[in-house]
């Protein structure tokens, strides 16, 4: 029968349009008000059902007798969200009615055309319809989920009677395949991870797709399954009924799922009302929107954007799984069989091992053991090949076993220690851990699965981060370089691998310092897994897994002081070689951005100087000594490289007037031969370009003046030049070389010719005193309120911070990136009187951390506490102006 309408709707379209459009205002308020996602789901429907019966009254009276029209998809599932398509299907009778029934069907779209609504439909015959079983998965997709909405009632049963008879007889292999196809088809596109920083709502892994696929799977092989959709309930929860009902779900699977499920649909609704388009990509900027209007708060530590996304990992998770666990019958039907004759080799009493693959033993129906289900993992990281999808789904219902009592199993541990001597860590880990076994075995690890920091330099869960990052250590082992050879070269690769797995196991319980609050944790799980020998070991490497990033990043590593105090941290010298492949491994699994080959470069030579210094085993003065002989090596080996070009004097008073041990490590002998020639020339200006990978490098030699590196910077920010690193040197008779490394700021690579040479022009008239700094910023700010930028997150640190060097006064600045940043932070550091010697500028991709070796304008460190605070105070007002004017140009 014909669901139920709204007698009162008015029959003009317009009218109709109007009625539309005051109906969805009052489903937005009432989602606004908390109404639950299936609330919203039905609401949407019966407003679309009116609006197709309105039509169907708007025909000549029995046009439609001899029709039948059905709710197609989403639709037909009475799932709509606010901007879903609007799929229908025109059920006609065969013969020469058909004409008819197409007039009338045309009549019907162009009635909803005109009062605004964008209806995709099809016309089809009863056998038209049905052929489509085993030739157009989508189109017989749709009819599976359909509805039927208004007509003849007798063809739309016929259709239906059809279809079930086509389940019946036909062989399901054809729609499982074809479901499963999709699926991976569709993670490929969208995200094969649960845990993505922008994850599709609807497509990616652990998206609504996911539970619409289980769904389809059982209806389109199971006519038990195949019961039609007529109320106005969201079918999917009701197939989630079904399965509860079947003890295909057990009460917590089911409750679980169904939280899903509506948690998924009223963000999507959300998503769909806030940005008035069928959205369903959450990105990173709409995510704080979206928490704060679906009433999401503060679960101190954790903000309401990262409690939100917290929640939707989980129930993502539990999305996918419900895919992975009620698909494992189907996938059983149409896996390969193993090829007649072809025998395993029985490996104990459990398992049988094939050449691509572990498997159970034919009688073993269930674990009793949860060490037969670790036994399982290390037999297949052993021999290096996953479970087959029976042995999968044994060891998934095998969770249920892990209990608190098995923390200290002697013999867990056994097996876990087994897995991280494989050559298969990563993946074995990762199967652990979507099948909820690593959680339930490591419980502290359990607190990092789903645990999301919401920065975009963070683009994956605390969980899914650890364990990419213990296949980036893997697969060292197919490489080549210095970190191939450092891989291949530590001796226990088991304690690499539980120190990656540990590192951030204190970020639960904080973010900051959880490298300090982590020690404890990771002693105790090696403790239990009788891991003492390995304690000390992991322990330093959890507590010092952050400082090689930021030495080699933020420090000057040719500084003998810098060298001194990172090397001093090692108690044995492989240790340096566990840290190093641990931070290049850590830093790659952050985002797909991070790791580049100037900080590949940067890392390898912060190994390099502090691997020799602990080989020699020089401590103190001998490291100071070290570097001297180095330096005056490096200077030698130039000034006879260049002799035959330039007179000696000439390069060796250079080299002497920049003692910094950098200068020579990072320019080539031909740049330094041009560095001569040009700080020689009458020309109060010189600017060298090249583009050694995809950026641009920027070299400025000039003499100093005040506020001339915040002017060189001001040049750069107002020709879209982004500064991503630069190096500042001052020679001593204040001739200043410092080379900028610049991407453009919008497409982030490197800088056109004609960008280049009108930023030489700009240069020349700056330091000739031809152009105005402030006129320059004034045009570049109007232009770039032509251009909004996303919106900063609120993670993002913002600082100012000393630290003790003994020949400076490194003065640390964590800030968002902005335009001008660098420009308006040196400018403000000169009007206080400070001189920078040296400056790391690192702008990640959540925000700048930068550092500067800096004087007074006397020379002396800068060690006042008064002094001190006057310049923290100034620089951050600085950086919250700057963060004022990015609001301004983006509002």
């Amino acid at each position: 029968m014909s669901p139920p309408v709204d007698e009162s709707l008015q029959i003009d379209p317009r009218a109709l349009r109007s009625q539309l459009q005051a109906r969805k205002g009052e489903i937005a308020g009432s989602h606004r008000a908390g109404a639950g996602g299936f609330a919203t789901c039905v609401a949407l429907t019966r407003m679309m059902d009116d609006a197709l019966v309105a039509a169907c009254r708007s025909l000549p009276h029995g046009a439609m007798n001899s029709i039948a029209l059905l709710a197609l998809g989403g639709y037909g599932r009475c799932e709509l969200s606010p901007h879903s398509d609007i799929d229908i299907m025109v059920l006609c009778p065969k013969g020469g009615a058909r004409d008819a029934a197409a007039e009338a069907a045309t009549a019907v779209l162009h009635y909803l055309w005109d009062a605004g609504i964008d209806v995709g439909h099809s016309v089809r015959t009863v056998d038209e319809a049905i052929a489509l079983c085993g030739v157009t998965f989508d189109s017989w997709a749709s009819m599976l989920e359909s509805r039927f909405l208004f007509g003849d009632a007798a063809l739309a049963d016929e259709l239906y009677d059809g279809m079930r008879g086509a389940i019946r007889d036909g062989s399901p292999r054809w729609c499982i395949e074809a479901v499963f196809g999709d699926v991976a088809a569709r993670h490929e596109r969208f995200g094969t991870s649960v845990k993505l920083l922008e994850p599709n709502i609807k497509k990616s892994a652990g998206g609504l797709r996911d539970m619409h696929a289980a769904f389809w799977l059982h209806r389109g092989t199971d006519p038990a399954y195949f019961t039609r959709c007529d109320a106005l309930e969201c079918a999917t929860k009701h197939f989630l009924d079904r399965l509860r009902a079947d003890a295909v779900l057990d009460p917590a699977e089911h409750e679980a799922a169904v939280r899903a499920l509506e948690f998924l649909l009223r963000v999507r609704h959300e998503m769909h009302f806030r940005r008035e388009s069928q959205h369903d990509t959450l990105e990173y900027a709409l995510q704080s929107d979206v928490a704060e209007a679906i009433g999401i708060r503060a679960a101190p530590p954790l903000e309401p954007v990262e409690v939100f996304m917290h929640q939707y990992y989980v129930h993502a998770r539990t999305a996918h799984r419900l895919l992975q666990r009620t698909g494992q019958r189907f996938r059983e039907l149409v896996e390969p069989p193993r090829a007649q004759g072809r025998a395993g080799t029985r490996l104990g009493t459990a398992f049988i091992l094939y050449e691509d693959a572990l498997t159970a033993d034919g009688a073993l129906a269930a674990f009793t053991d949860p060490v037969q289900v670790l036994e399982a993992y290390a037999l297949s990281a052993e021999h290096e090949v996953p479970a087959d999808l029976r042995l999968r789904g044994l060891l998934e219902r095998g969770a249920e076993l892990f209990r608190a009592k098995h923390a200290g199993d002697s013999r867990l541990g056994a097996q876990f220690r087994r897995i991280l001597r494989t050559h298969r860590v990563a993946a074995t880990l990762h199967e652990m851990n979507d099948a909820d076994i690593l959680p339930r075995y490591i419980p502290e690890f359990g607190a990092l699965v789903a645990f999301f920091q919401h920065n975009v330099y963070h683009y994956y869960t605390a969980d899914e981060h650890t364990l990419i990052a213990i296949a980036n250590a893997e697969r060292l082992r197919e490489k080549q370089g210095v970190l191939h050879e450092v891989f291949r070269n530590i001796p226990r690769k088991e304690i690499l691998y539980a120190a990656i797995l540990l590192h951030d196991i204190g970020k639960p319980r904080g973010v900051a310092d959880h490298e300090v609050t982590g020690v404890a944790i990771a002693a105790e799980i090696l403790r239990r897994m009788e891991m003492e020998d390995a304690v000390a070991d992991v322990s330093f490497l959890v507590r010092n897994h952050l400082v090689m990033e930021q030495t080699a990043f933020r420090r000057n590593v040719h500084d003998p002081d810098t060298l001194k105090e990172f090397a001093g941290r090692f108690p044995r010298p492989e240790l340096l070689d566990y840290l190093y492949v641990l931070t290049y491994a850590d830093l790659a699994a952050l985002n797909t951005t991070v790791w580049t080959d100037w900080k590949d470069a940067m890392l390898r030579e912060l190994y390099q100087r502090t691997a020799e210094v602990l080989r020699r085993n020089l401590r103190g003065a001998a490291i100071d000594e070290f570097h001297r002989e180095r330096r005056e090596e490096a200077a030698g080996s130039v000034v006879e490289a260049l002799a035959g070009q330039l007179p000696r004097e000439r390069i060796e008073a250079h080299l002497d007037g920049i003692p910094d041990a950098s200068y020579l490590a990072l320019f080539s002998e031909e740049e330094i031969l041009e560095h001569i020639r040009k700080a020689d020339d009458p020309q109060p200006l010189a600017v060298l370009f090249a583009r050694p990978a995809a950026y641009t490098e920027i070299t400025v030699i000039a003499r100093d003046a005040p506020f001339a590196l915040s002017k060189f910077c001001a040049v750069l920010a107002a020709n879209d030049a982004n500064i991503f690193d630069a190096n500042i040197f001052t020679r001593d008779d204040g001739i200043v070389i410092d080379r900028f490394r610049v991407t453009d700021a919008a497409t982030r690579g490197e800088l056109e010719q004609a960008r280049c040479e009108k930023i030489e022009a700009d240069l020349r008239k700056v330091v000739e005193g031809g152009l105005d700094i402030d006129h320059l910023f004034r045009e570049h700010a109007r232009k770039w309120k032509r251009r909004p930028k996303a919106p900063a997150g609120g993670a993002i640190r913002t600082d100012v911070r000393f630290e003790e060097n003994p020949r400076f006064t490194i003065i640390d600045v964590y800030a968002p990136d902005a335009v001008g940043f660098l420009y308006r932070v040196t400018e403000a550091m000169s009007r206080l009187g400070v001189d920078i010697y040296f400056a790391k500028i690192a702008t990640r991709v959540d925000g700048i951390v930068d550092a500067f070796y800096t004087l007074d304008r006397n020379g002396r460190q800068i060690t006042a506490p008064a002094a001190r605070e006057a310049i923290r105070e100034k620089l951050l007002e600085t950086i919250n102006a700057l963060a004022r004017e990015r609001l301004a140009r983006t509002t």
